[in-house]
């Protein structure tokens, strides 16, 4: 249940909002559609938003962000075990709050519910403060005006519907949750121009995003190394993406491929991208397949034609692919979704149980893929 709209807003006709989303990357791209609705009804507010460096080239040079605040917390907290970093830290934090202060916002929404975030509001003396209710680390003390709790284990309200109740309980009307992104930049059109080479570029591409933190969330690394093999059986051309620490881990689920993996039609992206990339690499992107992660997000809020998601701890009601067009497949085990990062009965059965089989299945009829012999799979 949405919560009710007041018989009118609490701020005048050109509104300065401050939008707290500090990380992490899904959840940014989960949290654009309320931008889009404010600045929908509001064209004429100032909107900020305040993100922590880790996050921020995700926003940079957004069209509907009026001021971005970056916040350096993570090493700000590293200068503060340093007593002789004390006074520049001062300096930093202070001179940072002021700059928040100085936009005179009326009201923030306080979309992440965390102490580090509740707290930006309070310094910034902004007098309208919304966030949920019976936060986490007690941050809902700091809010003036709350909305019903955001339950963690909700399988079934996706968290875009919840991040848009903020634009609801202020009177602005909310319609299907619109993404805007940021623009793409030459220099990653070019970078990934560069990656993505004109061998087969007449294929269509798939890209997998195998990798997260979770280690719930991952699925087998057999699976991938079976479905990156059924995939070259198709007209297709496949990359792949990670961070340099998954590079190992690639390589692995390369090895069975032998030359397969060497004839141009599987690119190896892993550690060669950063997020800015990826707005530029999904704008050639046929298929995304890929686990519950930043990846899946970002390609979901640039608009590619069809993602296949694979969901185990977490729910696809929850953080599932805007789109009808798109498919998330799970399993219906008694102990899903437990929204674990490690699984707390140790089998991962909900991951292994989604077979390449199934994945691969969805893809042929997703793509109507032509096989070798020219013959069109349905």
């Amino acid at each position: 249940m949405h919560p009710a709209s007041p018989s009118s807003p609490p701020f005048h006709d050109s509104p300065r909002i401050l939008i707290v989303r500090l990380s992490a990357h899904g959840d940014v791209m989960h949290t654009l559609p309320l931008l889009s609705a404010i600045k929908k009804h509001h064209p004429q507010a100032v909107v900020g938003w305040l993100v922590e460096s880790s996050a921020a080239s995700l926003l940079e040079n957004h069209p509907l962000i009026d001021r971005l605040h970056v916040s350096h917390r993570k090493r700000w907290l590293k200068m503060l075990l340093n007593p002789l970093q004390w006074f520049t830290l001062r300096q930093e934090v202070g001179g940072f709050v002021q700059s928040v202060r100085n936009e005179g916002y009326h009201i923030s929404f306080d979309v992440q519910g965390l102490l580090k975030s509740a707290i930006w509001p309070v310094w910034a003396k902004i007098p309208r403060r919304y966030g949920f209710k019976a936060t986490r680390e007690s941050a809902d003390v700091f809010y003036t005006d709350k909305l019903p709790p955001m339950v963690i284990r909700d399988g079934k309200t996706p968290a875009v519907e919840r991040y848009l109740d903020f634009a609801r309980v202020v009177g602005i009307p909310v319609e299907a949750p619109e993404f805007v992104v940021s623009p793409v930049s030459d220099a990653a059109i070019q970078k990934v121009d560069g990656l993505l080479g004109d061998e087969n570029s007449d294929l269509p591409l798939v890209v997998l995003a195998p990798f997260t933190r979770w280690p719930s969330k991952h699925w087998e690394p057999d699976y991938w190394a079976k479905l990156l093999a059924q995939l070259q059986q198709l007209q297709v051309r496949v990359a792949i993406l990670g961070a340099p620490a998954d590079l190992s881990a690639t390589q692995a689920m390369l090895a069975p491929l032998g030359e397969l993996a060497r004839a141009g039609r599987v690119l190896n992206l892993v550690g060669k991208t950063d997020w800015p990339d990826l707005f530029a690499l999904f704008l050639r992107t046929r298929l995304l397949i890929g686990l519950d992660s930043a990846p899946l997000h970002i390609a979901d809020a640039v608009g590619i034609p069809e993602i296949i998601g694979l969901y185990g701890p977490t729910a696809p009601g929850r953080t599932g692919p805007i789109g009808r067009q798109h498919t998330t497949l799970t399993t219906a085990l008694a102990c899903q979704p437990c929204f674990e990062r490690v699984c707390p009965i140790k089998t991962h059965a909900c991951m292994k149980q989604l077979t390449p089989e199934v994945v691969l299945g969805i893809v042929r009829r997703t793509l109507g893929c032509l096989e070798p012999d020219g013959a069109i799979t349905p």
